[in-house]
């Protein structure tokens, strides 16, 4: 989900003071050569275009920067064991023109109003409140958060000119690993928007942020002989900064979304620094090449080591609705999404738990047909989610009943001012309006979310949307 926030590698997240450790700079040099498997070549400016480098900076800061780049890209190609294959095109701009390049990327991947679409959908699953202006949200927290960014689509590197002087250096090592990391494996595949890829795309881009922000801690760790597998406070250090970012635009988030931004950073470093120790960063070169391909991966590395697909559920309206819906939006919540769509109502341990059986879903944002992008109030949302096998063998559904209990506690919680409903096969039911239905329903080891059904509906589909196809 959320894809809006992927389409160009652009949060730094004010990683950079935390990176100066004591008795270093924030911005250490390596006066060794560098021993990738190339020579190192410097970032060159490409030629200015009015889509993506009309920055209006100042072009003795622009020189600076410059150089600054050049300096920083052999020791980057040193410390992340990447070699430089070419020049990595640059240019500097100022906020506005960042933001503007940002919302041109979004408009690139995402066909017109797929993005409140998709805020909608979220709305309706109950991550978001009521009349949360999902897309405006979006661009405020970039606005607030981007430090510089690579845009795999033009393969350029775009530095922020209002960047301290003190930060430049660090998010300049996390931006230039990105550069390496595409000209070896080219990653615009994992920025590129697909519906029902939602999942594997934050998964994918847990790989990437994760290794950059190595990356970027073994650059500043570098000059004191030190690595990131031997500096587990520094680790923890960073970790514990970005879960407790106070920047007010994003602490006044709603959590759902606060936590899918920060997931590539925080869920990301820790999977790469686990297979830094175990395989160094051949082993991070392996995720690159074949990232893990869900959420559950990246949470569990005994499922990604084991590469535990997911269950794919089909994106297809229930029969029962068929008739009278049809579908605008999808995608896959995954094990995070799971978590969150708990979080809103139950403690966290619970939300974990519950959600780590966690074997597939599809999402899906539903529309009376024949109904306009302005009748949103009758969206319906149908939520399907294939649980894994328990493991005790009397109970090979004890994942399904923890996760649909589960649900139906969020259920009661989020209109616990409702009445209930007395559905057949649903175990848990609510009138939000007195002509819709959202229910609760559990066969074997799939479980149905439903919100705002059609209430003259709501029997036939608790009593068949799970039903063997």
């Amino acid at each position: 989900m959320k894809c809006a926030l992927r389409t160009a590698l652009a949060l730094c997240l004010g990683l950079g003071p935390a990176c100066k450790q004591p008795g270093t700079s924030a911005a250490p040099t390596v006066a060794t050569p560098p021993t990738t498997r190339d020579a190192a070549a410097p970032a060159v400016d490409a030629p200015r275009r009015a889509d993506a480098a009309a920055g209006g900076a100042d072009p003795a800061l622009e020189a600076q920067l410059g150089r600054l780049a050049d300096s920083l890209t052999a020791q980057v190609a040193e410390v992340r064991h990447l070699a430089v294959r070419g020049p990595i095109a640059r240019g500097v701009m100022n906020r506005e023109a960042i933001v503007a390049r940002l919302r041109a990327r979004t408009a690139e991947e995402y066909p017109p109003g797929e993005v409140a679409r998709e805020g909608e959908m979220l709305t309706r699953l109950g991550l978001l409140p009521e009349g949360f202006a999902y897309e405006q949200n979006l661009y405020d927290l970039l606005e607030e958060q981007v430090l510089g960014f690579y845009d795999p689509a033009l393969r350029r590197l775009f530095i922020a000119d209002w960047v301290p002087e003190q930060v430049q250096s660090t998010t300049m090592v996390h931006e230039l690993t990105h550069a390496l990391q595409d000209q070896h494996f080219q990653i615009a595949r994992f920025v590129h928007h697909a519906q029902g890829r939602g999942d594997a795309q934050t998964a994918g881009m847990a790989v990437l942020e994760g290794d950059a922000t190595a990356a970027m801690l073994e650059f500043a760790l570098h000059p004191n002989g030190r690595t990131i597998t031997e500096a587990p406070e520094v680790v923890a250090m960073i970790l514990q900064q970005l879960e407790s970012s106070q920047q007010p635009r994003i602490a006044a988030a709603p959590r759902a979304i606060r936590e899918t931004l920060l997931f590539p950073y925080l869920a990301g470093l820790s999977m790469v620094v686990s297979t830094l120790r175990r395989e160094g960063w051949e082993g991070v070169d392996a995720l690159l090449r074949r990232p893990p391909e869900s959420t559950e991966q990246v949470l569990h590395e005994a499922r990604r080591l084991a590469r535990e697909a997911p269950v794919a559920v089909p994106a297809a309206v229930p029969a029962a609705l068929a008739a009278r819906y049809e579908r605008v939006y999808f995608d896959v919540m995954g094990e995070l999404g799971a978590q969150q769509f708990f979080k809103v109502s139950l403690s966290d341990a619970r939300s974990e738990s519950a959600a780590e059986g966690w074997g597939g879903d599809c999402a899906m944002l539903l529309r009376p047909r024949g109904a306009d992008d302005a009748g949103t109030a009758r969206d319906a949302l149908v939520w399907i989610v294939a649980l894994d096998r328990g493991a005790a063998p009397r109970r090979p559904d004890a994942e399904a009943e923890e996760f649909a209990q589960a649900a139906a506690e969020v259920l009661g919680r989020r209109y616990v001012d409702r009445p209930t409903a007395r559905i057949a096969g649903a175990l848990a039911a609510r009138r939000p309006t007195p002509d819709t239905v959202s229910l609760v329903a559990r066969v074997g080891q799939r479980v149905l979310f439903a919100d705002r059904i059609a209430a003259d509906l709501a029997a036939d589909l608790a009593a068949s949307a799970l039903s063997p196809r």
